[in-house]
Formats: C-alpha cells, structure tokens, sequence
C-alpha cells in the first residue's frame, strides 16, 4: 500500500479506502485480518478504512458466528450486493443486460435476440434502453452507479464511440453517448474482449496470472490482454484486434475489406457452413455441430478439425507475440478446443518457439459466455472502486438534483 513521501493525507486515504474496497470486491467477505495482512496496514488503519466504507453503503462488517482457536474474532468485511451496476453484453445475435451488485454477484438479467446483418444503431440503443429501464425499476437497482456496455467492436477508450463494428455494420456510432442521453447518469463502453480478459483475470480461469490472453470466438474473432499484470490497451484503446491477423494471404474476404483474417477461418459462420448447416445459428448451432463431430458425423468432424487446425495457426502467434502464461479460449474456440484440443496443440506446436510454448497453458473461460458482460460491470465499477468517497458524493448530489 502507498505509504511514500510525496502524497498528501487526502490522496493517501483516498488510495487506502480504494484499495481495502477493491479487494474485498474482487474476492468477497474478507477478514480484517486479512486485509491487514495483504495490504500491509495495521489493524487500526484496516478498521479505520472500513469502518469509512460502511457509512459509505459500500460494505457491511459482521462478525463471524463460528470461530476457531482463542481470543476475538477478527471481523468480516463485506461487499453491499445492494451498491449496483447495469452491465450490457451486446453480440450480433443477442443483448444481454444484467443487474450486478458489488462484488460481482448477478442480480437480475435479462435477454433479448436481433437478426443477424445490419444493425440499426438507433433501434439497437431503443432495445438496450428498455433492458436497462426494465433492470432500474427493480427495488435492489435504487442505488445504481452507471452502465458498462462490452461491444463487438473497435472501441475508442476515452469515450465509447465505436470506430468499427463490422459484424454489426456500424462506423463512428456514438453508442454510448446515446444511452448515456437516454439514461441521465455515465456510461461508459469498451471491445468485448478487452472487457473479457478483466473478468476472466478477475474472477474467472486466469485469477492470480500476471500475463494473460483471452481470444473468444463468434461470429468475429476478439483478443485481449494482460501484461504483467496491466490490460492491454493501445494509444486509442485499439489493442487486441487479433482477429484481423492475416493467416492466408489466399483466403476469404473480410468484413474489414481485407483478405484471409484469422477470423474468417474459425468464425462461427465458417465452422456451420463446412459442417453444411445454414450461417447465423449462433452458439446453440455450434453447440450442435460439435455434438455431431463427437457422434462420429463425418462432415462436421471435418468441419471442426479443420477450425480447429487455424486455431492454433492463430494462437502461434500470439504465444510468439505476447509470450502468456495463460490463454483463455472463449466462445466456438473454447468448443472446438473441448474435442479436438489434440489438434490445437499440434498446430501451436509447429512453428511456436519451444521456449515461449513450455511456458503456456490453454484453457477455456472460467465465465463460460459471460466473460465480457461481467467485464462490462467491472467497466461500470471502476471510478467507484478508484475513489469510494468522490464518486459516492457525486451520486448523492445527483439524487438531490432529481429528487
């Protein structure tokens, strides 16, 4: 914890309080034992800290009810599941909006299904603002800080517009800035991928791993990633468009205007027309292909391991690139690795330097398809959980304002 010269009281407090809360909302009911342990403080900061958060309404303190050994219980430090989030997940198929409260418990969650194709952006905003509307009028959402929003997408970070969607057919659209004028209080916008790898990093199959890539699949390909135990973001916010690396300079047309993307050799639509079933199942459709594959139907056997070979052509190169401990397969790719990992693996291995493949380990998401929904609540949570006193002042002045 910050204890250096050069920082004033205020500041040192309010790092303090950011990293007591942090913590208990990244890992649950925490003693204050713990905490005191982890961040290096001692036990009258610890109980100082939390005692702030709980007149916050941040956390609750209780004392545990069954003990072991001698002497006073040191007190359980919990996150208020009632302080919330509207988290948005929105893929080419679907919207998904969720209700999450401190500590990344999902209250409430509601879905809704779009066609394929071109999305209008405008109808798409009406659709996402009646989730979200549908969500604040439940009696646990009252004290709801902002939205997070995870797009299919290349996202400026700075304030959400989407540069490029191509699967959804969307150029400059300021998504976020229409929500947030529809909505009255921040909203705030990120690639799907980057927001899954926080999760995932956070809560899911790469918790503890300092250098992480998470690459999912659907209809498009997305990556992100964690570097020494920061995300990944780019000058603009652009890293991670992995799904655009050129694997055949003779392959298919992309959506981007380029040719032979990585994308168009393991997206969902390419595994479900080679396995000969219509495109646009979304990831039931794939579900059913796979099951096909295990059943010994030739075609779709064919169909998978063929996705499954440019997986590892993809996956080669960012264990070349990025050199992670852990990749986390999301989507069709975590599917196809579920049966056919053999053949992953012996394309990895081809040209991947043995150095840099002793080192990593491939897993599928620990979030299963929530990945980027979740990371769209820790999006939503983060100025919270940077300074718990500036941004409770500032919801409670909001209050007044409409009150």
């Amino acid at each position: 914890m910050a204890r250096g010269s050069g920082i004033s009281q205020d500041e040192l407090r309010r790092v303090n309080l950011s990293a007591v809360l942090a913590r208990v909302h990244a890992s649950g009911p925490t003693s204050r034992a713990a905490l005191t342990a982890e961040l290096g403080l001692n036990r009258s900061t610890i109980g100082d800290l939390t005692a702030h958060l709980e007149t916050l309404g941040l956390v609750r303190e209780v004392r545990p009810t069954q003990t072991r050994g001698t002497g006073r219980p040191s007190h359980l430090v919990v996150p208020r599941a009632d302080v919330t989030v509207v988290a948005i997940g929105l893929d080419v198929d679907r919207i998904v909006a969720a209700l999450v409260g401190l500590g990344g418990v999902v209250l409430a969650r509601r879905e809704r299904r779009h066609q394929r194709g071109g999305h209008d952006v405008s109808a798409v905003a009406v659709s996402v603002l009646q989730s979200i509307h549908e969500l604040l009028a439940l009696p646990v959402a009252q004290r709801c800080l902002g939205v997070g929003v995870s797009l299919p997408g290349v996202v400026r970070s700075d304030d959400g517009l989407v540069r490029f969607a191509p699967n959804l057919g969307w150029v400059d659209e300021p998504f976020a800035d229409m929500l947030q004028q529809g909505l009255g209080f921040p909203v705030r916008a990120g690639n799907d991928a980057n927001l899954g790898v926080l999760a995932e990093h956070l809560r899911g199959a790469a918790v503890g791993v300092d250098d992480v890539a998470y690459v999912s699949g659907g209809v498009g390909i997305g990556g992100g990633f964690i570097v020494d135990g920061q995300p990944l973001r780019g000058s603009g916010g652009y890293a991670g468009e992995i799904g655009h690396l050129l694997v055949d300079s003779h392959g298919r047309p992309c959506r981007c205007g380029s040719t032979g993307c990585w994308e168009t050799q393991v997206g969902e639509n390419h595994l479900l027309e080679a396995a000969g079933r219509l495109p646009g199942g979304g990831p039931s459709a794939v579900a059913e292909v796979i099951s096909a594959a295990a059943a010994d139907d030739a075609r779709a056997a064919t169909a998978v391991e063929e996705v499954a070979e440019w997986t590892g052509v993809g996956l080669r190169a960012i264990v070349n690139l990025f050199n992670p401990k852990v990749i986390v397969l999301g989507g069709v790719l975590a599917q196809v690795w579920a049966i056919r990992q053999d053949v992953v693996i012996r394309s990895m291995s081809a040209t991947t330097l043995h150095a840099l493949l002793e080192q990593v380990q491939v897993v599928p998401a620990g979030l299963g398809e929530d990945s980027p929904l979740l990371g769209a609540a820790e999006l939503a949570f983060e100025r919270l959980l940077a300074d718990p006193v500036g941004q409770v002042a500032r919801v409670r002045s909001l209050e007044v304002e409409s009150g």
